[in-house]
């Protein structure tokens, strides 16, 4: 099956959707996994039992109760709305009924769900990165995974940033970040100096057009990572750094930013700076690990993480 109804369906609800970019592409990237299954299986027409079977299918492949969720949330809106528009979009009686109605979401419990690396693990992970570097993608690399450890940064805050988004500020190179839920870059991380070095080694071997602070390997291309090519690119970088055991998400590398942070000493509210909560409770998920002292988060969690600068070169 090469097309399938739901595709033009699909198009149209997204068009019709009040949602963000980066929400969009979230959408984007479940409902295209949904029709594949659906192609695969030459399901026309899809029933309850069906979708049942496509979530136990993925979850049998190991995806986390959170990614579940966001499945079925999708889905329950892209059915909801074509029930609802059934009329005015002329389709069958099938469509009548929400058939997603009866299936229950995946719970999600509050607090640090997913794994995050030691400190150790995250050392082990930046020089292993910094050592092995070869091709223009091992610089990528290299520089987006200290960027995220050392800042919080979300996954779709890095694919979404841009080399004009980097500044000087005070004499403290900054980057201006595209946070959840904006529409453009108006929230700011520093930029250690070490961090810094990996960015600028990276943007000298860049030959291309392309705005984006982090590309893939096409020349060509002048648009942001997508999120395929990104989860991707971080499963390699696991398996070739021997963290696969780890069972660690890109997302978890902010949950190790505010860790680490607590853990050298940043009191609770530089991490709540850090990770630009909007609420000190969201924070207070990891305030098991508090200990009050200094500031200075960013440059602090790369001295913590990399021991002074003459250690760091001496092991490189």
């Amino acid at each position: 099956m090469n097309h399938h109804p739901l595709e033009p369906l699909i198009k149209q609800y997204l068009a019709e959707k009040d949602i963000t970019q980066g929400t969009r592409e979230l959408y984007q990237t479940i409902l295209k996994q949904y029709i594949n299954y659906l192609k695969e299986h030459q399901i026309l027409n899809a029933k309850t039992s069906d979708v049942m079977n496509y979530l136990e299918m993925i979850r049998k492949r190991g995806s986390s109760k959170r990614w579940i969720h966001h499945q079925i949330t999708v889905l329950k809106g892209l059915y909801q709305y074509l029930s609802f528009n059934r009329v005015r979009l002329d389709l069958p009686e099938a469509y009548t009924f929400d058939m997603m109605k009866s299936i229950k979401n995946e719970r999600i419990e509050k607090g640090i769900s997913k794994p995050i690396l030691t400190t150790e693990e995250a050392k082990h992970l930046i020089l292993y990165l910094k050592d092995n570097r070869k091709y223009i993608w091992h610089y990528r690399d290299y520089a987006l995974i200290y960027l995220m450890i050392t800042t919080g940064l979300r996954s779709i805050e890095v694919r979404r940033a841009r080399i004009k988004d980097l500044k000087m500020m005070n004499g403290t190179r900054i980057l201006y970040v595209h946070g959840k839920g904006r529409s453009y870059a108006d929230e700011y991380v520093k930029i250690s100096d070490g961090l810094s070095e990996a960015i600028q080694e990276y943007l000298i071997k860049r030959k291309d057009k392309n705005p984006y602070l982090f590309v893939s390997r096409s020349v060509r291309s002048t648009k942001p990572l997508t999120r395929t090519v990104f989860v991707g690119m971080f499963r390699r970088i696991l398996r070739d750094s021997g963290l696969s055991d780890t069972h660690i998400t890109a997302h978890s590398l902010r949950h190790t930013a505010a860790t680490i942070n607590l853990l050298r000493g940043g009191t609770l509210a530089s991490t709540k700076v850090l990770m630009r909560h909007k609420k000190i409770a969201t924070t207070l998920i990891y305030a098991h690990h508090l200990d009050l002292i200094h500031d200075d988060s960013e440059h602090q969690i790369e001295h913590y993480i990399l021991g002074s600068e003459d250690d760091s070169n001496n092991g490189t």
